[in-house]
Parts: C-alpha cells; sequence; structure tokens
C-alpha cells in the first residue's frame, strides 16, 4: 500500500529543491507578529487577491521599487511570486506564524472579499440567486391561484377540497412512482467505488461555526482524528466576527494545532453560506469539504471522498457523504429523526446518485473540486438551503454528485419547538429553492434534461407540499370520522377515487417501509420499530412548513439557528474531551 506521508514528503522535497535552484531570496523570521504591513502592490493581473489569499502571503514595498512578501513558509511566497508574475521583483521573504497573516489578510480585504460573498453570485448569474426578484408571471400566477381557491373554499368549501385532492392526483402519483424508482436504485447492486485513493492531494475543509462554543471541543477532537496526512489537510474553522466567545474558544482548542481560524467580517445576509463564500479564497486545496459544529466524521472519511471524486470520472465533481445521529435512543422525537435521515440518506440520495439524477445535497460531509466550485461562483449566500441549490447548479453545468459509503454522526434534534424551527428552514430553502430554478422551465429542461427535470420538480415540491398538505389530510380524516353524512363519502365512488387513495396513501406506506428498512439496518429494531410514529411527526412537519410560508413572504433570507450540544449525549462528549467530571 502506498505511504500518504511518503508520498507528500517527497512532493513537499521535490518543491524545495526546485526553490533552492531559484536566484537567492532574502529570507527572515519575525518575532513580532504586531508588526504593520505596508500597502498593496500594483500586481494590475485578475484575481491576485486569491492568489495572496490561498497561498496566505502579504505584499510589502521596498524602496528600489521591488516587493517583500510576508509568508508563514518561503515557499508559499516564492510560489505566489511565480503565480503573479513577478518572480524577478521579489527581494525578501519575511516570515511569521501563518495564523498572525491570515488574520491580516482576512481585514485587508475584507471589503472585497464581503462584497464578494454576498453579491458575487446575483451580479454574476442573477438567473441562480435566490435574491433576485422573481419573474412576473411566476407571481401572477401565485397570485391567481391563491385567490381562486380561497374564493372556492368561501363560496363551496366540501367541493373545493374534493376537487383540490383529484387535482393533485398526478402530483401524489408521481411522488410515489419516484420514490419506488429511488427505493429500487439505492438497492440495485453497483460497482463498489475504491476506499483508498491513489493521490493525496491538498484537501481544505471549512467549518462555519456560529454560537457553538459548546460544540467546539468535541469537534476539534474529531477534526483532530481525521486519517489524513497533515501536511495535505488545510482546516479551517470560520468565526463571525460578534461572536466573542466561541472565538476564544476556537482560538484556544486550535492554538499549536494545524487547525486555523479564519473571523468573518459582520455583513448581510448572516447565513452560512455568506461565510463559506467568504472563506473560499483561503482554500488552499484542489478539494473543499465542509462540516458543521456539532459532526463527528468517521476517520477515514477524507481519504474516501477523494477516491470516489478521483475514480468517479472527470463529470463527478461533488462526494457527499451519509449522515446520521449519535442520539437517537434520547426520545420518541430523535428516533424519528433518526430513521427520516436513513432513509433520506441512506436510500433516497443513495438512489439519485445511482440513477444519475440531480442530488439535493445535504449541508455538510460535502467534498467538492475547488476550481468547479469557484467557477460556478460558489454558494447562494442567499438560499438558506445553499447545499440543495448548490446541487442543482452543478447538475445544470453538466456534473454530477454521487453518495459514497461513509457516515458523520450528528445531534438529532431532542425538543419540538427547535424541531420545528430547524424544518421551517429547509422546507423555506425547497420552495427558494423550486422558485429559483423553475424561473425558466425551457432552460431548465434544456440544461438538465426532460426526465431529470420533472424528477427534481417532483421532489422538491414534496420537500414542502408534503408537509404543506399533512394538516389537510388531517381534518379531512376527521371530518369523514366524525360528520353523519360527510360529502366526500361520494369521493370512494368518483373516477379515480381507487388511484387517488392509491396514490396517497401508497406513497406515505412506500415511504415508512422504506424508513423502517434504513432505520433498522442503521441502528436495529429498537428504532425502527418506531416507523408508525413518523406519520404524526410528519404531522407536526405541518406546523413548520406553515411557518416557513409565512417566513418566506416576510423574511425569505432569515436564518433560523439551531442550536446545539443540549443533548445528553452531546453534553458527555463535550465533558469525556475536557476531562470534566472525571
Amino acid at each position: 500500500m502506498e505511504n500518504p506521508d511518503g508520498e507528500t514528503n517527497s512532493r513537499f522535497q521535490r518543491e524545495t529543491e526546485s526553490l533552492a535552484a531559484s536566484p537567492a531570496i532574502r529570507h527572515s523570521a519575525l518575532l513580532d507578529d504586531g508588526r504593520s504591513f505596508g500597502t498593496d502592490f500594483d500586481f494590475r493581473q485578475e484575481g491576485w487577491e486569491d492568489v495572496l489569499c490561498r497561498r496566505t502571503v502579504i505584499t510589502d514595498f521596498t524602496n528600489d521599487g521591488g516587493i517583500v512578501f510576508t509568508a508563514g513558509t518561503y515557499a508559499d511566497a516564492v510560489n505566489a511570486a511565480g503565480e503573479l508574475g513577478v518572480r524577478n521583483r521579489l527581494r525578501d521573504v519575511r516570515l511569521i506564524r501563518q495564523p498572525a497573516i491570515l488574520s491580516r489578510l482576512s481585514k485587508r480585504y475584507e471589503n472585497a472579499l464581503t462584497e464578494r460573498s454576498t453579491k458575487g453570485l446575483r451580479e454574476n448569474a442573477p438567473e441562480h440567486s435566490a435574491a433576485t426578484g422573481f419573474p412576473i408571471w411566476m407571481r401572477l400566477a401565485w397570485f391567481a391561484v391563491a385567490v381562486l381557491v380561497l374564493a372556492a373554499l368561501v363560496a363551496a368549501p366540501f367541493a373545493t377540497i374534493l376537487n383540490l385532492w383529484l387535482l393533485c392526483l398526478p402530483y401524489f402519483a408521481a411522488t410515489m412512482l419516484l420514490r419506488a424508482y429511488l427505493l429500487f436504485s439505492a438497492e440495485r447492486p453497483v460497482e463498489a467505488l475504491p476506499s483508498i485513493p491513489k493521490k493525496r492531494p491538498v484537501v481544505s475543509i471549512l467549518v462555519p461555526v456560529y454560537r457553538e462554543a459548546d460544540s467546539l471541543p468535541a469537534l476539534i477532537q474529531a477534526l483532530g482524528m481525521l486519517d489524513y496526512p497533515k501536511r495535505a489537510l488545510d482546516i479551517k474553522i470560520l468565526l463571525e466576527e460578534n461572536d466573542a466567545d466561541t472565538i476564544m474558544e476556537a482560538r484556544w482548542l486550535t492554538a499549536g494545532t494545524h487547525i486555523s481560524c479564519l473571523v468573518v467580517p459582520t455583513s448581510e445576509p448572516r447565513t452560512k453560506p455568506k461565510a463559506m463564500n467568504f472563506a473560499l479564497p483561503f482554500a488552499r486545496g484542489e478539494i473543499v469539504g465542509i462540516f458543521d459544529a456539532e459532526d463527528a466524521p468517521e476517520s477515514d472519511q477524507i481519504l474516501k471522498a477523494v477516491a470516489a471524486l478521483e475514480s468517479s470520472g472527470d463529470e463527478v465533481v461533488c462526494a457527499q457523504a451519509r449522515l446520521s445521529h449519535y442520539n437517537p435512543d434520547d426520545n420518541l422525537l430523535t428516533r424519528c429523526v433518526a430513521m427520516e435521515y436513513a432513509l433520506w440518506f441512506d436510500m433516497l440520495l443513495k438512489g439519485l446518485s445511482r440513477a444519475r439524477l440531480p442530488v439535493p445535497l445535504g449541508g455538510t460531509s460535502l467534498y467538492f473540486k475547488t476550481e468547479i466550485l469557484r467557477e460556478i461562483g460558489g454558494w447562494d449566500p442567499d438560499n438558506v438551503t445553499e447545499d440543495a441549490d448548490l446541487g442543482l447548479r452543478l447538475a445544470r453545468a453538466g456534473k454530477r454528485a454521487v453518495v459514497f459509503d461513509s457516515t458523520t454522526h450528528e445531534e438529532a434534534t431532542d425538543s419540538a419547538l427547535a424541531w420545528i424551527r430547524q424544518r421551517s428552514r429547509w422546507i423555506k430553502g425547497f420552495m427558494l429553492t423550486w422558485a429559483v430554478h423553475m424561473r425558466d422551465p425551457v432552460r431548465l429542461a434544456r440544461e438538465l434534461g426532460v426526465v431529470p427535470m420533472l424528477a427534481i420538480n417532483v421532489l422538491l415540491l414534496d420537500g414542502f407540499l408534503s408537509f404543506l398538505m399533512q394538516p389537510v389530510m388531517l381534518l379531512s380524516a376527521v371530518a369523514a370520522m366524525t360528520m353523519d353524512a360527510p360529502p366526500w363519502l361520494g369521493l370512494l365512488n368518483a373516477p379515480g377515487a381507487g388511484l387517488l387513495l392509491a396514490a396517497l396513501f401508497g406513497g406515505q406506506l412506500l415511504l415508512l417501509c422504506g424508513a423502517f428498512v434504513a432505520g433498522y439496518r442503521r441502528f436495529g429494531f429498537g428504532v425502527a420499530a418506531s416507523a408508525p410514529l413518523l406519520w404524526p411527526y410528519w404531522m407536526m412537519g405541518g406546523v413548520a412548513a406553515a411557518y416557513a410560508l409565512v417566513q418566506l413572504m416576510t423574511r425569505p433570507q432569515f436564518w433560523e439557528k439551531t442550536v446545539h450540544c443540549v443533548s445528553p449525549v452531546a453534553r458527555a462528549r463535550r465533558a469525556a474531551v475536557l476531562g470534566e467530571g472525571e
């Protein structure tokens, strides 16, 4: 087996020998990290700030018109000079600790980086931005449908509900067929992806955190246990400028490690994708990975992600690990959350990947080819499900995502109120994502293909319509059981009634069966036995959907923050890392 550290060291030795053969450049260590830096040299080259941020280099002047670079390593300075075409003008390299340079770079280019991270997508590709106004036809259509339905409900409520159910028959049928196809695709045997890559490219890991001081000890420990050469790991904790507690905790925990901290200036919108866009120019790796504050990835996950990207062809530019939970047994709610995640990541997303359909990505344990990620403009800072949106934009660019066999464990939300807040953000994001990509249906069909376009429409619509319709289903069932002669008894004799009931309840039963199987494989019978509770669990989703609909109209970019490190298991993980209670 190839020795990853040996390969990395050999590459480093070749680079050092190449630099040694260059004309001599002075370099010196600066013990005082608090020195002031001069103004920027005019490189007259587009993207020069990106080179300096990626190489972690700051420019300065000399009296003779030459350039002085302050950098963390001599190699970084010389390589940056080479990329910028000023190698012959580099007079001196001053060395200080890389964290100090990172801090000063983010401050020096704060305005430019913030402008790009917040407005880059809406200015360069406004058709893909959730901040861009929706076309008049879409707004008029929504308004007209809402007015017609409300008027019909007032004039003839029972007949209107009956007709709405019948009109939804194609949607119910399409949803059931797509679910069945994805479950079948997930179970279809395919050639397994290799788990050991041939090469060890540099991998940048971005970890956006906000008000997560309690989660950081377990997170830093998990990041430190990743089985990948540390010389090829570029891990950055992304911190918000107005979050002093988390900043202090992060700097204390990462001091003396290979993990660095990057403080993101406060700006609107205050979203996770905005922070990742700000950090993207600082990513040194050929691959960029994303983790969340509460994550506990398997130690060999990066190796498997690199192998998946390496062996899947040029069109595959993203690898998605599966998400699960380390606290499914806290209560009935956490069991339902755990089963739902098992169904989504272990079966439905896996089925999408194997069927070569667009994948609405999860928000963490994602690995992208950095070059492609930069080409498509990074993440949409105005979309609160930036992951699902990015999966569609990649597909529209002719690229694919694969789901690979590795798991990241997270903390399942254990309170109903927190769950509703979290789920409302996801539902709102699915609404936004669907609306953004359906601005021009003809263009979407041309870029994706007709069948993938229809499939992703069904999937995104199901992401919020299924929850919005849960209260209607519940009220219809209650009325049917309590009224002496409910008007919809006639529905059983109406044409297509059998198909409607089969599509409606068949789709629900299919999901319950899928959740039971996925939950059993992931957690055993003790958790899977709670699968029938998913029915009332989805009913609770109707509350989240109504809340999401209100927010979509009033605060579309508002990010509902989920509080982590509150479950007994998460608190125990923190205590174990800090050595508390011993």
